[in-house]
């Protein structure tokens, strides 16, 4: 059987074999990388403030739980269907047009959420800013692949990735200080100012960067994408009503409507000159193996972020402030490894991290569903708030280790596609995120005793993450580490034989 790497583009063939071209190191390019890292800060922070918020704001507008729960979900969804998309966009408009462009929709959207006079507004502006959002990652590295080279480029991409889970994290603790203290609607308004001049800084910083030949946007393949999604994950949030039984009906018309959606995509895009989802991108072994391993690691990360502060206050009987405060912690471990990560990557390779990551994030996530009380080490008894923050402090720190290598890995396949690759990749890890949330409310909510089912979910969240391990070995290594201090090497990549 032929190699894909043996019918190659001459651009993947020259990454393959280490003869990329050097890229120009831009003067500014410290400024450039605090400039997009403080920009994903701000954004990647309001997921984290709405969670500890959804209880007030579905108080003071009167709003049905089952719509209130879209709050989250619906910004969720907003990212998994624009990032694909967003990679193209950035390859046709520019990466600095794409950020500015997408950053100020969100800040927009901020004042929309902050002023909403109803659930049903604040739905559709948090939409916006979902979907506003799915472009940052892709244009920000993007940008980043451009105005560094080499080790440093690698080093960037990572610190700059660790922006986003350390941020969800972040979020919690700073936003139950703003509602306790400003109200709900403060965690939205304090976004704008920020954000705008986010964008003023960034027309007068950031490099225009590199476009691809104009082409016609695949309109229809962006419409599928949407439906396949919202229509799967529909069919969760019914399946996991509790307070009245599930119509049966709806899921499966919900579940219908996505295998009709899903199969239409992929004929869609199979037969569009200029496809939203690259699929023969998409069917790259090391591309395949990546996105799925982010799939999976979203699952399990979200499990960690979104579920915990609720098991905390139901199993251990811990207050929101209690709970809120396990995610400050867990955030600096993650960002002071991932750090770490970054700057050892051409030591370790890709997929060493990876695996480590893996492992001890789904380990943490099945001792945390064991639902353990009372533990004493070396004869020593800890509180329960002070064991579940060692426990998902671990996973912060397995989390942390494993994501620069993940954010890197498969990028130098195609370097000149580096936007789409990330697109591709934020949507699985986003749709793993959302649909790993969904399973596990899903389990919760159809047991009888919430902790019990909400052990459970920790349960088959870490089984599954720990299982997905099985794709590390079709990870793309890193080869020409960095062994001493001589000349400087050339990144080669190379796929698993």
């Amino acid at each position: 059987m032929t190699s894909r790497s043996d019918t190659a583009s001459p651009e993947v063939a020259r990454a393959l074999d280490g003869s990329e071209r050097r890229v120009t190191p831009n003067p500014r390019r410290q400024l450039i990388f605090a400039l997009l890292a403080s920009s994903m800060l701000i954004f990647n922070s309001q997921f984290g403030m709405v969670s500890v918020a959804l209880g007030p704001l579905t108080a003071d507008l009167n709003a049905p739980l089952r719509w209130s729960g879209w709050v989250l979900t619906i910004f969720m969804l907003g990212l998994v269907i624009s990032m694909p998309v967003a990679g193209r966009l950035v390859e046709r408009f520019g990466a600095r047009t794409m950020f500015v462009t997408g950053f100020a929709c969100f800040s927009a959207a901020s004042v929309a959420c902050a002023w909403a006079p109803n659930i049903y507004f604040l739905i559709l502006a948090r939409a916006v800013q979902g979907a506003a959002g799915g472009g940052l990652m892709p244009a920000g590295i993007s940008m980043i692949g451009e105005v560094f080279e080499g080790q440093g480029r690698t080093r960037a991409i990572g610190l700059y990735s660790a922006m986003m889970p350390f941020a969800a994290v972040f979020g919690p603790a700073v936003g139950g200080l703003v509602v306790e203290w400003y109200g709900w609607r403060t965690t939205f308004g304090m976004n704008a100012g920020p954000g705008f001049l986010a964008c003023i800084l960034a027309f007068l910083v950031l490099p225009p960067g590199a476009r691809r030949p104009v082409q016609r946007l695949d309109f229809g393949g962006i419409a599928l994408i949407g439906v396949t999604i919202t229509a799967l994950v529909f069919s969760l949030t019914e399946l996991s009503q509790h307070a009245i039984p599930p119509d049966m009906r709806i899921v499966a018309a919900a579940l219908a409507l996505f295998l009709v959606a899903g199969v239409g995509l992929v004929v869609h895009e199979r037969r569009t000159p200029v496809p939203v989802i690259d699929l023969d991108l998409l069917t790259r072994r090391p591309i395949i193996a990546t996105n799925m391993l982010s799939f999976f690691f979203g699952a399990g990360w979200m499990g960690v972020v979104s579920i915990m502060p609720l098991y905390a206050q139901t199993a251990y009987g811990l207050g929101v402030s209690q709970s809120g405060a396990l995610a400050a912690p867990r955030g600096v471990l993650m960002v002071a490894f991932s750090s770490m990560s970054a700057f050892i990557v051409h030591r370790t390779g890709f997929r060493k991290p990876i695996l480590f990551g893996l492992v001890g994030l789904g380990g943490s996530l099945m001792v945390v569903g064991l639902g353990l009380h009372n533990m004493q080490l070396v004869g020593v008894r800890i509180g329960d708030f002070w064991w579940l923050l060692m426990v998902t402090g671990a996973a912060g720190i397995f989390f942390g280790f494993a994501n620069p290598s993940l954010n890197n890995a498969g990028i130098e396949v195609a370097p000149d596609r580096i936007a789409a690759i990330v697109g591709l990749r934020g949507m699985f890890n986003n749709l793993g995120g959302t649909i790993g949330v969904a399973v596990a409310v899903l389990i919760a909510s159809r047991t009888a005793d919430i902790v019990v089912g909400l052990q459970i979910a920790f349960l088959v969240l870490g089984a599954v993450t720990i299982a997905s391990a099985a794709w590390v070995p079709w990870v793309p290594e890193l080869r020409g580490r960095r062994r001493s201090v001589s000349p400087a090497p050339r990144d080669e990549v190379t796929e698993p034989r």
